[in-house]
């Protein structure tokens, strides 16, 4: 197992696509409501009818990024155990991360404002797989108005954040890898109230999370989850 890979890892609900379900996984998961107010707050986000934006030129940019990032994780579930495809995804996010860096220095953290809901969740896509950044994007983020950064990637980087310094997590997005590729869940930091806060940030409950990730080819060791979400 590759190094970065063993200690705490992010799984975006974003990028399993929480909308449709990954064929040939098993059985499928609880269909997802529409209705659930996780799922209006992901959407009311995520709409850009009628949102215009600043900078088109760094939008695209930025999407060109998260689509260099996304495409070789397409085989993650798969290829978890592999070193060499571990040490191609070190060396991609060591490249992304100087081109992020630039960005930032340049325009500050990229905002909704200023390259659309797309754009924005394109950067903070990118920094969950930047450990160097992790931490300055979360201080800019927290300093925005809300509304400019999406509730969802902010309250994964926070965890990520948490979890990268010792510390137990909030909204249960936080997994790690141990040497037998089984993903163990997290610390958190208070198991009452954990889908609330979950549905408050625009993702669904972590029953349904885990089902999504064990869909998509993870192997997720359920004992290490809280005893309410086990079953």
């Amino acid at each position: 197992m590759f190094p970065r890979y063993r200690a705490s890892l992010v799984l975006l609900v974003a990028v399993l696509s929480p909308f449709r379900h990954a064929p040939g996984q098993g059985a499928a998961c609880p269909p997802l409501d529409a209705a659930a107010d996780w799922a209006r707050i992901s959407r009311a986000w995520s709409d850009e009818r009628g949102l215009r934006w600043s900078n088109d030129s760094l939008r695209r940019v930025l999407l060109t990024l998260r689509d260099r990032d996304q495409a070789p994780r397409a085989e993650f579930g798969a290829r978890v155990g592999d070193t060499l495809y571990g040490r191609k995804l070190m060396s991609l996010d060591s490249a992304l991360t100087a081109e992020m860096r630039v960005i930032l220095d340049r325009y500050g953290l990229p905002t909704r404002s200023m390259v659309g809901a797309a754009g924005s969740d394109a950067v903070m896509l990118v920094v969950q797989h930047s450990s160097s950044l992790q931490e300055r994007v979360l201080s800019l983020a927290k300093a925005l108005p809300s509304g400019q950064i999406s509730p969802e990637k902010l309250a994964m980087l926070e965890d990520r954040v948490l979890v990268h310094g010792g510390k137990p997590q909030r909204f249960g997005t936080q997994f790690n890898i141990g040497p037998d590729g089984l993903f163990r869940f997290a610390t958190v930091s208070e198991t009452a109230g954990l889908d609330a806060r979950r549905s408050a940030a625009g993702m669904p409950s972590v029953r349904q999370y885990v089902c999504m990730l064990e869909e998509a080819g993870m192997r997720v060791d359920r004992a290490s989850l809280p005893p309410i979400f086990r079953r």
